[in-house]
Order: structure tokens, then sequence, then C-alpha cells
């Protein structure tokens, strides 16, 4: 297993290796969560290795601070994020022989970080 998190900025347009292999991750769109957005990826590196992507984005004008730990794709687990006015994206990459159509679901767990007013959300997609 293979994961690297991205902070604020991902190079799209990196050299590929193998035949069939795709240069652009086909984003699927948007969901809507309390004061982020969420958004997976996929993009196939040839070789039958593949790439899965979990995104997310704080929504504005919200100044809250989110750890988003117990992050997992299937049974592969992503290091904890967090995300917040100053680092407003976070993305996740998953590398492994999984084909998109059997990649497994993506979850995590999203808590706001010292809030006087906390609230938790247990993250489930496809």
């Amino acid at each position: 297993m293979k994961y690297i998190v991205l902070l604020l900025a991902l190079s799209l347009g990196g050299a590929t290796t193998g035949q069939g292999a795709d240069r652009t991750i086909t984003w699927h769109p948007w969901q809507m969560w309390a004061d982020f957005r969420v958004r997976t990826g996929d993009r196939y590196l040839g070789g039958e290795q593949w790439e899965h992507y979990l995104g997310f984005e704080l929504c504005r004008p919200s100044t809250r601070k989110i750890k988003i730990s117990m992050i997992y794709l299937g049974a592969e687990a992503a290091p904890d994020v967090q995300i917040a006015p100053g680092t407003r994206y976070a993305i996740l990459k998953i590398t492994n022989s999984n084909m998109t159509a059997h990649k497994g679901r993506w979850s995590w767990i999203a808590k706001e970080v010292r809030a006087t007013k906390s609230f938790s959300h247990v993250g489930l997609v496809e």
C-alpha cells in the first residue's frame, strides 16, 4: 500500500508510466457536508495500478478548523488531515491494484477542533 497526502496543490499533469495509462484524474461531483465538501477521483496508471483520490475543501466563509481522521478506502488506511481557513484543501491518494469498480468505499470521521460547540460527522462515499 502506498499513500500520499497532498495539501493545497496537486500537479495533475505528471508523466505516466505504462501503456494505456491515464494522464488525468476522473473526478466525481462534489458532495456537500456541514462546512466542507468532498469529492473522489480515480486514475489508471497502467500495469494494473490505480490511484484513488479523496479531496476535501472547507467552504467559504467558514472559520472552523476540521480534523479528518480514521480515513479508509476499503481496508486501506490513509493519514489524518486537517482543513482550516489557512489550509482549505486536503487531497489524499491511495495507490493499489484495485480497479475503480472494485476499490471499495471511502470512510472517515470529521470533527471540529477547539470549538465551543463541536460537531462530528462520519463520512462514507463510493
